[in-house]
């Protein structure tokens, strides 16, 4: 009989396996996960925040940049970004896009955990940033999240956006979708404290694991209420599947069809909003009363 492996869910030992994973899958990034229909789908929504929320000429931090895919966007909307990521090889890989692109002067590329987020104010100092934002998951699979808002809080200046994409603890699309397949335990597999999730979904690297945590908009909220005010809610693939069911999603799109119209209208509205797969939160850093006043 195989002996199942340990997977440490913190510590030294977990942000070592992440960093491994995401370096070895940093080569086929762009095609095996960002080339996946619904993963472009979901990015197309969540840069709309991004619009929402940032203007041409600011200064801007990522937390997870991957290859860059968003970073090097906004580069091209007039943005400057500081794209951070734990892995040496995903930041190595962006740095390589920007010079193909000759946009090296406006991406600043710096290895970073999410959780040591705020060295960046040595570098660039207090309150130097117009906003940040994560996308895909990143925060997910950061195991001390109650330690990003203090040390992201102070980067910022007052009353700079926030904007994240949290994958939810409740996925209703999931529930209905395992419950009707008749497959409960993953129907409400997000409910336990950490879940192993293939860092992809295709190639060797889909047997490759990484636990990661799953946050209610409540649960979210509050770990960032001390630092940020919560602006917006909103549900991404709430009527929708998923990523990881691509197949089933192009199969029968035209089924899907009416439902992603449908979602548009929902998606923005309670209790809807805190029922997608993931939700996308726009904060603002929140005023801090002088000592003088």
């Amino acid at each position: 009989m195989m002996r199942k492996e340990v997977i440490s869910t913190s510590g030294e030992a977990y942000y070592r396996r992440v960093e491994t994973g995401f370096d070895n899958l940093a080569s086929s990034y762009d095609t095996d996960i960002a080339g996946n229909e619904i993963t472009i789908r979901m990015r197309k929504i969540f840069r709309r925040a991004l619009l929402d929320a940032f203007h041409p000429g600011e200064r801007v931090i990522e937390i997870g940049c991957g290859t860059g895919i968003d970073a090097l966007w906004l580069v091209e909307q007039g943005l400057e970004v500081v794209a951070t990521d734990i892995s040496q090889g995903m930041v190595d890989r962006v740095a390589e896009k920007a010079r193909a692109m000759s946009l090296k002067s406006s991406l600043i590329c710096r290895k970073l955990a999410a959780k040591d987020i705020g060295l960046l104010g040595q570098e660039f100092g207090l309150e130097s940033f117009d906003g940040a934002y994560s996308h895909a998951g990143a925060l997910n699979m950061e195991p001390e999240l109650a330690r990003v808002p203090a040390q992201l809080g102070p980067l910022l200046r007052e009353s700079s956006p926030f904007v994240c994409s949290v994958i939810n603890r409740t996925s209703l699309f999931e529930i209905v979708f395992y419950l009707s397949v008749l497959r409960p335990r993953k129907a409400f597999r997000r409910l336990g404290n950490a879940v192993p999730m293939p860092i992809s979904r295709s190639g060797p690297l889909q047997r490759y694991v990484v636990p990661s945590r799953f946050y209610t908009p409540r649960e979210t909220r509050r770990i960032f209420e001390e630092r940020f005010v919560l602006k917006k809610l909103q549900a991404m693939e709430l009527l929708l599947p998923p990523a990881n069911l691509t197949g089933e999603y192009s199969f029968l799109k035209p089924i899907f069809a009416p439902l992603e119209a449908l979602e548009r209208k929902l998606s923005t509205t309670y209790p809807w909003n805190g029922w997608g797969h993931h939700t996308i939160f726009t904060f603002r850093r929140r005023e801090i009363p002088s000592e003088d006043a």
